[in-house]
């Protein structure tokens, strides 16, 4: 007999498995404010005892969180945003010429010196 070890079925499901258990573990720990410390331990208890039945039950029934501005990069980016659907209904209700608004959108992205 060989003592060869096949390496396939530990690549294919094992790793995987691994990987997710750490991503879900971290989740419920770190990102789960709205659970509470039995809360996050029977979640983490169901997630590595029923190993890919665990991970989907938790992914289906965790509560959808919408997107949040959580520093100032968000807060840039939400200025821009504004700034840019300011300069499209200027354009489109005739405030500014095509030219302008080529302009006024390239300093929105950061590609062209704002005029005095």
């Amino acid at each position: 007999m060989s003592d060869e070890v096949n390496l396939l079925p530990i690549v294919l499901i094992v790793a995987p498995l691994v990987v997710l258990w750490g991503l879900a573990v971290f989740h419920i720990v770190a990102r789960r404010p709205d659970l509470s410390a039995v809360g996050k331990a029977v979640w983490i208890a169901i997630v590595l005892v029923l190993p890919y039945f665990g991970l989907l039950l938790y992914a289906g029934l965790r509560p959808y969180r919408p997107l949040q501005a959580t520093g100032i990069r968000d807060s840039v980016v939400n200025v821009a945003m504004r700034n840019l659907a300011k300069l499209v209904d200027d354009h489109a209700a005739g405030r500014i010429d095509d030219s302008a608004f080529a302009h006024e959108k390239a300093v929105v992205f950061g590609l062209d010196e704002p005029t005095a």
